[in-house]
């Protein structure tokens, strides 16, 4: 089962560590991951009893061959409380051209004693010869009475074998008890290069 491992430092000096596990089985894989995140090596003076780390996550997927995925993730924030996280993927097409995805997911507060900030949400990605790509998905707060919407694109500009270059646009919206949002628009050019 490979393994790998992550540091990395904030500007506050607090540091972030993530381990991810992979596992293949017959026809998938098997995920794993834990990470936490603004650890302190030592106590802040201005923060005495403050806890040690701000967020730690856990998490565990199967993803088979075909496209088809199930996940679910928790996350401890001291202090304040838990969340678990749900998510399901079903791929509905999938030929030398085309691909067609269909998620949804759904989170949690633990206790239930504190807001309880459930989200629900549902997507739908397709893509065509890893060439062009668009998203939408739709996410529901009912503690907040706000809906959130996300629409996006993408297209690969330039492609080898270990680098990509690939420019994204979308826009998002947020309706809430109070009124409607603005569509938010934005765009960048992502560039990945595998070493």
């Amino acid at each position: 089962m490979p393994l790998s491992g992550n540091m990395t430092e904030n500007d506050d000096k607090t540091k972030n560590y993530s381990i991810n596990a992979v596992k293949e089985i017959n026809g998938g894989k098997v995920l794993g991951s834990l990470h936490v995140q603004g650890y302190r090596d030592s106590v802040d003076p201005t923060r005495i009893n403050a806890p040690p780390y701000n967020v730690a996550n856990a998490s565990l997927g199967i993803a088979n061959n075909d496209g088809h995925s199930v996940n679910i993730s928790g996350q401890h924030i001291p202090n304040f409380g838990n969340r678990v996280m749900t998510s399901a993927n079903a791929n509905i097409l999938k030929t030398d051209n085309h691909q067609l995805d269909v998620n949804a997911s759904s989170a949690t507060t633990i206790p239930k004693s504190i807001p309880n900030f459930q989200t629900h949400g549902v997507g739908i990605d397709y893509a065509f010869k890893d060439k062009f790509g668009a998203n939408a998905s739709v996410s529901h707060t009912p503690a907040f009475q706000a809906t959130d919407y996300s629409i996006g694109g993408k297209m690969n500009l330039h492609q080898t074998p270990n680098s990509s270059l690939n420019l994204n646009v979308g826009a998002n919206r947020q309706d809430t008890a109070f009124g409607r949002g603005d569509w938010n628009k934005n765009a960048f050019i992502e560039f990945k290069k595998s070493f």
